[in-house]
């Protein structure tokens, strides 16, 4: 089971989106998927947020990566530096920032399609309303 502060590294290295990310509330008691890599540090020893970006960054990844047409992701083969605890920790302030804006960015993106969908359908509906309600036969622009 998936615990608060674990660190999730998808397995195949395709698509978009963070290859690694700390578990939060919202995974705690999940189980662990398919094509996932759970890692559990030791707070006392490893910041989970420094492991994370590491172990997601592009260059480690294709470094651990294997396969051709599918990238699978060897964890054994994923580096991560050895620093003090208190370093590891302004690293992983860092990372958790960087994970935030990307997920906020993610998030304005869909919002900026889903209206964008909603209003072209809008637009559609008062197009066929003008069009198809008689009165005077005068079109308004949309």
């Amino acid at each position: 089971m998936i615990a608060v502060g674990d660190v999730l590294v998808r397995a195949l290295a395709s698509g978009g989106g963070a290859m690694a990310r700390v578990a939060d509330e919202g995974d705690a008691g999940a189980l662990l998927g398919p094509h996932v890599h759970l890692f559990r540090p030791d707070p006392k020893r490893l910041d989970a947020w420094f492991l994370a970006g590491f172990l997601g960054a592009e260059e480690n990844i294709a470094g651990a990566s294997t396969g051709s047409t599918v990238l699978s992701v060897s964890p054994g083969r994923l580096r991560v530096p050895l620093l003090p605890l208190e370093e590891q920790r302004r690293y992983g302030e860092a990372f958790r920032h960087v994970h935030a804006l990307r997920a906020e960015a993610q998030r304005a993106t869909r919002l900026g399609e889903e209206t964008a969908a909603a209003g072209g359908r809008a637009h559609g509906r008062a197009v066929a309303a003008v069009e198809g309600g008689g009165g005077e036969g005068t079109r308004q622009g949309c």
